[in-house]
């Protein structure tokens, strides 16, 4: 008996330091530095555990609390150094034309709509039913995709203007329009033990098709 509770014991050291692991360092960003140049793929759809939001920017940490702790009382699904990163998509965008600090103030004023989501095995069904947060359902979904443009963003989410403009020069000259809602896949963020904004990594995507000249 004593074996197999030391054994137990030892299970949970193992996935609690592949957890602390994770949360220190997040997934392996080198893989991505290629990243750092726009491009143009496709991606495969992606059964997500996904929480749906209406929410103050100052109140967005609360959705991804829920979303990661949901999704941590899962079974059977990676946990640790190979788990997945969470993404959200916003219904909402800010205008990347504001002055800088306009831009800022209307980023602290907005109320963010969209739903914030990670991957998981397309065995999941069920869900824990309580979250304690009363305002926000999780839900199992499958986001959609196909051909996607998408491009690494370095650095804080306020300065992402840049980084989201070329990316958006890129799908036009690709001949290339958006068909759908902004994303963000974070890689590296403020979740993370010890991460400072400037060494946030963030990839930045849109779903695109060939504008209706350029496919003849």
């Amino acid at each position: 008996m004593w074996k197999w509770i030391v054994l137990g014991v030892a299970a949970l050291v193992v996935l609690g330091g592949g957890v602390f692991l994770w949360m220190m360092q997040g997934p392996d960003v080198s893989k991505y530095e290629f990243l750092k140049n726009p491009r143009i793929t496709a991606k495969p759809d992606t059964p997500v555990l996904e929480v749906p939001f209406e929410i103050s920017s100052q109140d967005l940490h609360r959705v991804f609390g829920v979303l990661m702790k949901t999704y941590f009382k899962l079974p059977h699904v990676p946990k640790g150094p190979g788990m997945p990163a969470p993404a959200a998509r916003y219904k909402n965008l800010l205008d990347i034309t504001l002055p800088p600090e306009k831009r800022l103030q209307a980023f602290k004023n907005v109320v963010w709509k969209g739903s914030a989501a990670i991957p998981v095995p397309a065995e999941v069904r069920e869900l824990p039913a309580n979250t304690g947060e009363p305002n926000f359902t999780p839900r199992v979904s499958v986001w959609k995709y196909g051909e996607v443009a998408e491009i690494l963003h370095l650095g804080p989410y306020d300065a992402e203007v840049p980084t989201i403009k070329k990316l958006t020069d890129y799908i036009t000259a690709q001949g290339y329009e958006i068909t759908g809602l902004h994303e963000e896949e974070y890689l590296r963020g403020p979740g993370m033990f010890f991460s400072n904004p400037k060494n946030y990594y963030t990839i930045i995507r849109y779903p695109v098709k060939k504008k209706a000249a350029a496919a003849k």
